[in-house]
């Protein structure tokens, strides 16, 4: 797919906006400077969407004069502490600075948060309406916990992987953000982590992506069976996954030039990621 690289290709006025609450998108890592990618893509939204709360939450050794474009242009920088302990592939990294930037998010009054990632961007000229649109349409009525539904994408989120949602990807209502990142790092020994052979000894082992999602179901009073019906429950009952294409979102790296490598609809595959459809 063709896709334009900068802010400047984008001509058309921004949509109409019919949800008046305010927005904030954290797009949370390192700052990606090849072809200005992290900038660009703040740019771009910035135009497709005047009133959002725009949030860089990075790392503490970005020196003030690399940050001032940024600050120029109105987006707000929130600069986070490396922990001394990454944390198994620097899933503690990803917490501290992604709780950081939702923090301040709130703390400027956002009702509905995106976080993404620095290395990849959003080309759909409609998605903030969109991932709005999908909270109210598939509601969670009277839990006591949460308010709504998290969204995330497809990209990473494989099926047979119990409680595996991507961790590059989530929208929802600024409380429900909180209560999914704002906890404690993961500080076991790495030594002492076992993945197995297996994906249910993954699972298990709650890595990455499953110790996020059963942190979050501790806190909301769910109870992991680490059976597939009952990740798939979660999958159904709590989040709404979307398909990346839906958003037309680039990741800027590995083989980003073969963009559905994973998809194949002849046969099953262990690594098959989750679809809207499913």
């Amino acid at each position: 797919i063709s896709r334009i690289k900068k802010s400047d290709g984008i001509n058309a006025k921004p949509d109409l906006n019919i949800f008046k609450d305010k927005v904030a998108v954290v797009m949370q890592g390192p700052i990606v400077s090849k072809d200005n990618f992290t900038f660009e893509t703040l740019m771009i939204y910035r135009k497709r969407f005047p009133d959002l709360i725009l949030i860089l939450s990075t790392w503490d050794n970005y020196p003030n004069h690399e940050l001032d474009k940024f600050r120029k242009n109105y987006i707000e920088i929130v600069r986070s502490i490396k922990p001394m302990n990454f944390g198994y592939s620097n899933i503690n990294l990803q917490i501290e600075s992604t709780k950081n930037g939702i923090l301040r998010a709130n703390e400027l009054g956002a009702k509905y948060c995106l976080r993404t990632r620095t290395d990849q961007r959003i080309y759909r000229h409609d998605f903030i309406q969109f991932f709005i649109s999908l909270l109210h349409l598939f509601p969670i009525n009277n839990h006591k916990r949460i308010r709504g539904r998290l969204i995330s994408i497809s990209l990473n989120t494989f099926k047979y992987r119990l409680y595996g949602i991507t961790d590059m990807f989530t929208f929802g209502f600024i409380e429900d953000m909180l209560l999914f990142w704002d906890i404690e790092h993961d500080n076991r020994d790495l030594d002492e982590i076992n993945s197995g052979t297996s994906v249910l000894d993954w699972s298990r082992a709650r890595i990455c992506e499953v110790f996020l999602v059963t942190q979050y179901l501790e806190r909301i009073g769910h109870t992991p069976l680490y059976t597939i019906k009952d990740s798939w429950e979660v999958f159904s009952n709590y989040f709404c996954i979307i398909d990346k294409s839906s958003i037309d979102l680039l990741w800027f790296k590995y083989n980003r030039w073969n963009e559905n490598r994973r998809y194949v609809n002849s046969y099953r595959k262990l690594d098959e990621e989750l679809a809207f459809s499913d």
